[in-house]
């Protein structure tokens, strides 16, 4: 536990890796304010009662209740995005949620600022979805507070909705008719490694102010990744045929109609899919060392959950 940082914030605690991260945060000794748009949400998870964790409505696009949820905090860990179905310009209201962040936490002397992004190249015509990740990572890099920067790839765990979709394609689908980008090279990451890193960050005191590239073991397209999934799982190598004429769109609403996976969110996803995704920085390897589960690993400890 770093003592200069006793009071964090995770706002978007009711998602994902949010809710992953709290547990481990209490574990280390830390205080932490949980903070979501759904005060019932947060409730209804298993660490709201502990003693060391308080809930807080807000959402980053209401300055007045994200300024009321940043009172004597000393981190935040931002891990927030607008892709809902109230949402009709996910990357202007992320825009707007990020400038409103660096704006509360300048006036409320936060002293550090923990951000999960994805990864990509800038110069290899980005998707929507993952340009307007980095824009929030420019955002929040351009105010006074410290900023930490991790970006990774698909996140493998129980509750990742990037994971989720392929669970559900593979599992539905013993054929599999997918346009180019099932060979498009990717770097995916156990959930189990990405909380280390997050929570690593905070304890290493040489991070703030940087951005680190965080990947799983392997290097491998997302063709490998479904048929290594449906060896885990138990199931029949799978039959993929690729074809030139599916398009983002086209390719979202296939996605849509074969998974519960709602459009808004399939379509951001599945445009992304078409940008290489692997880490060119490796330098967070030497200052935050763990083991690294390789895809087999990850994806054997997320059916497990």
């Amino acid at each position: 536990m770093n003592a200069k940082y006793q009071n964090i914030l995770v706002l978007g605690a009711s998602g994902y890796v949010g809710g992953t991260l709290i547990p481990e945060l209490l574990q280390q000794g830390y205080r932490v304010q949980a903070a979501g748009r759904s005060i019932g949400r947060l409730r209804a998870k298993e660490w709201s009662a502990h003693p060391n964790v308080k809930l807080a409505e807000a959402d980053a696009l209401d300055i007045e209740s994200l300024k009321k949820a940043l009172e004597d905090v000393d981190a935040v860990y931002y891990l927030v995005h607008s892709m809902s179905p109230q949402s009709s310009d996910f990357a202007r209201d992320d825009r707007l949620a990020a400038k409103n962040m660096v704006k509360a936490a300048e006036e409320c002397r936060v002293k550090r600022i923990i951000y999960l992004g994805g990864l990509g190249d800038a110069d290899s015509h980005l998707s929507e979805h993952l340009r307007s990740r980095h824009e929030v990572a420019q955002i929040l890099g351009s105010g006074p507070v410290p900023t930490t920067v991790l970006r990774a790839a698909m996140i493998i765990g129980a509750g990742s909705v990037s994971f989720q979709l392929m669970r559900y394609l593979v599992t539905r689908l013993p054929v599999m008719i997918t346009p180019r980008w099932v060979r498009t090279p990717s770097q995916p990451i156990a959930i189990k490694n990405v909380i280390a890193y997050l929570v690593g960050c905070l304890d290493k005191e040489e991070t703030a102010g940087q951005t680190y590239d965080i990947g799983g073991k392997e290097v491998l397209s997302y063709e490998d990744l479904f048929q290594i999934y449906a060896q885990v799982a138990g199931l029949r190598k799978r039959w993929i045929i690729r074809v030139p004429v599916l398009t983002p769109h086209l390719s979202s609403l296939w996605i849509h109609l074969v998974t519960p996976i709602p459009g808004y969110i399939a379509r951001p996803l599945t445009e992304g899919l078409r940008n290489r995704v692997v880490c060119n920085d490796r330098r967070i390897l030497d200052i935050i060392p763990q083991d690294l589960l390789n895809a087999r690993e990850a994806i054997s400890a997320a059916l497990k959950k």
